[in-house]
Order: C-alpha cells, then sequence, then structure tokens
C-alpha cells in the first residue's frame, strides 16, 4: 500500500511538469493579465492579512519521552488568501486551464514569437519555460520569420 501512495504522489508530481496551470482569459494581453494579477493580489492581502500562527511541535527521545521542541511558523489565513486571489481573477473573467508544455521536438530548429496577447486555445498552443522561470505561450503553426 506505501508502494501504492508513493507512486502517486511521484505521478502526481510529475504531471505538475507536464502542463502549465495559468489563470487564462482569451483576448487579454500578458499587460492586462498582469494587472489584473497585481490588482487581485493587492485586493487578497488587503482582505485576507496574514494570521501567523506560533506551533510547539515536541521532539521525543528514544524513551518516548519528550526531549524538546521545535517551533514553527505559518500562516492561518495563506488557503483562503490564494482563494480570494483565485475568485477576484474569476469576476474579471479568468479561468483556471491547462496548456501543455511544448515538447523539445516541436521547438527543434524553430524559432517563435512569445503571444502578446490570450489567444483561444488549440492544439498549436503550449507554453515554453525561460531561463528565469517565467512562462511563455507560443503558436506552433506561427514561426518566427
Amino acid at each position: 500500500m506505501k508502494r501504492l501512495t508513493l507512486s502517486i504522489a511521484a505521478l502526481a508530481g510529475l504531471a505538475g511538469c507536464l502542463e502549465y496551470t495559468p489563470m487564462y482569459k482569451v483576448g487579454a494581453t500578458t499587460h492586462e493579465a498582469n494587472v489584473t494579477r497585481a490588482q487581485c493580489n493587492t485586493f487578497a492581502a488587503n482582505t485576507v492579512p496574514p494570521m501567523i500562527i506560533q506551533d510547539w511541535v515536541p521532539i521525543y527521545g528514544a524513551n518516548g519521552r519528550i526531549v524538546g521542541h521545535r517551533v514553527e511558523y505559518y500562516d492561518a489565513n495563506e488557503g483562503r488568501r490564494h482563494s480570494t486571489v483565485q475568485k477576484c481573477q474569476e469576476e474579471q473573467g479568468y479561468e483556471r486551464v491547462s496548456i501543455p508544455y511544448c515538447s523539445e521536438d516541436q521547438l527543434a530548429g524553430r524559432s517563435y514569437r512569445p503571444l502578446t496577447t490570450s489567444p483561444p486555445l488549440t492544439g498549436s498552443i503550449c507554453a515554453v519555460k525561460q531561463p528565469d522561470g517565467g512562462r511563455v505561450l507560443i503558436d506552433l503553426s506561427k514561426p518566427a520569420g
């Protein structure tokens, strides 16, 4: 049973590498999407402020007795704030979508311009990871120059 659980967890982790799942609105420019995200982040930060909780976790010795503790801090409102950002974006017409990453075969020997406006999602739209950790969308049916 443990192996099955570990296998499922590993596959779930890998699935995150196969698709990009942004909040998406057809026709929105990159600038508009960034502004909406920033506005929603600000709204969420103002309406659901951090609630930092300090938790003491016991450390047990070999005989089962508590021999010490470690202190952990976490923000109890982090999940609510994230949900508030997502709801705010949904109210602006955005929705969560899954966009596949471009394969090396699809990109081999060709260059593409990053899309600056979110097109309707078709099989030719895919995401490319950037060296800085960001992602851009390209249309495989429209190679550059």
